[in-house]
C-alpha cells in the first residue's frame, strides 16, 4: 500500500497535469466512491486550484466562481495509481481505460485557453478495487469519517507530540501504523523506522522512554524525507503519475 513518501510522489508529479485545468468530465467506469461522496458528475465545470496529501489521500481542490469548493479525495489503497496522459499519450493505448480502471477524469486547457479540447486525461486503475474516491464540499470533507480521524502529520508535528501520541499497551509497530494516532504511516517506514532507532517491534509503546521515542521520531522523519527525496518504495505495484518507479526500496534494510 502506497505510504506517505509514494503518496507525496504522486501528489508532486500529478499537480503539474492538473493544476489550473477546468474538468470536462469525472467518469466512474466502476463503483469507486465512498457512500457520503456526491456523484462524481458534480466535479464537472469546476477547476483544479491545489492538490495537496493528508496522511494517504491524493486531494484536489476545486473551485468555480460561483461555487463553494468541492474536494476530490482518492485513497490509493493496496494497488490503486492515478496515472496522467498528456499531449500524444493521450492516444496511446495505456491512457484507454481498461478492464481495472475505475474512474476516468479528463481535463481541458489551462486556465485563460480554450477549454473545449480535452487537454488531460487521468485514469484512476485498481487492480485489487480497494481504492476509493470521495467528492464533497468542505463541511462533508470534515465530517467524513475516515478524514475526522485522521491523526497529525508526522512531519509537521514535532517530537513532543510525538512522544505523547506514543502511548498504551499496543505494540509499537501497531501505534506507528494507526491512522488514527498519526497518519500516513504503513508497514514499510513502521519497520524501517524501528530498525534504525533500534527498538523491537513487539515493544508496548508505553515501554519506551521519552529518549526511545525522540529517537524512533528523529528516525521516521529522516527516512520519510529521505524516501520522498528517491519518489517513494517500489515493490511491487506503486508508480508516481507519470508512470516511474520509487527508489526507495534501494535503501530498505528491513
Amino acid at each position: 500500500m502506497p505510504e506517505l513518501p509514494e503518496v507525496e510522489t504522486v501528489v508532486r508529479t500529478l499537480a503539474p497535469h492538473v493544476l489550473m485545468r477546468e474538468i470536462l468530465s469525472m467518469d466512474e467506469v466502476r463503483p469507486c466512491r465512498v457512500p457520503e461522496s456526491l456523484p462524481c458528475s458534480k466535479a464537472v465545470g469546476y477547476t483544479v486550484a491545489e492538490v495537496f496529501r493528508r496522511g494517504k489521500f491524493i486531494v484536489a481542490r476545486l473551485a468555480e466562481k460561483d461555487c463553494e469548493d468541492l474536494f476530490w479525495v482518492t485513497h490509493l489503497r493496496m494497488t490503486g495509481s492515478l496515472m496522467a496522459y498528456e499531449g500524444i499519450m493521450r492516444e496511446s493505448e495505456a491512457a484507454n481505460p481498461g478492464k481495472y480502471t475505475r474512474c476516468v477524469i479528463k481535463l481541458g486547457s489551462r486556465a485563460g485557453e480554450a477549454t473545449t479540447e480535452e487537454g488531460c486525461r487521468i485514469l484512476f486503475n485498481d487492480v485489487r478495487t480497494f481504492g476509493r474516491i470521495f467528492l464533497g464540499n468542505k463541511k462533508a470533507l470534515e465530517e467524513w469519517s475516515s478524514w475526522k480521524k485522521l491523526g497529525p502529520e508526522p512531519l509537521s508535528m514535532g517530537e513532543d507530540a510525538f512522544a505523547k501520541a506514543i502511548r498504551g499497551k499496543r505494540n509499537i509497530k501497531s501505534v506507528l501504523m494507526d491512522q488514527h494516532v498519526i497518519a500516513g504511516i504503513g508497514n514499510i517506514y513502521a519497520d524501517e523506522s524501528l530498525f534504525a532507532a533500534r527498538i523491537h517491534p513487539a515493544r508496548t509503546a508505553d515501554s519506551l522512554s521519552v529518549e526511545d521515542k525522540k529517537r524512533l521520531y528523529a528516525e521516521l522523519v529522516r527516512l520519510l524525507l529521505l524516501s520522498i527525496e528517491e519518489c517513494g518504495s517500489s515493490i511491487r505495484d506503486y508508480h508516481d503519475a507519470n508512470g516511474n518507479v520509487g527508489a526507495f526500496q534501494n535503501h530498505l534494510m528491513v
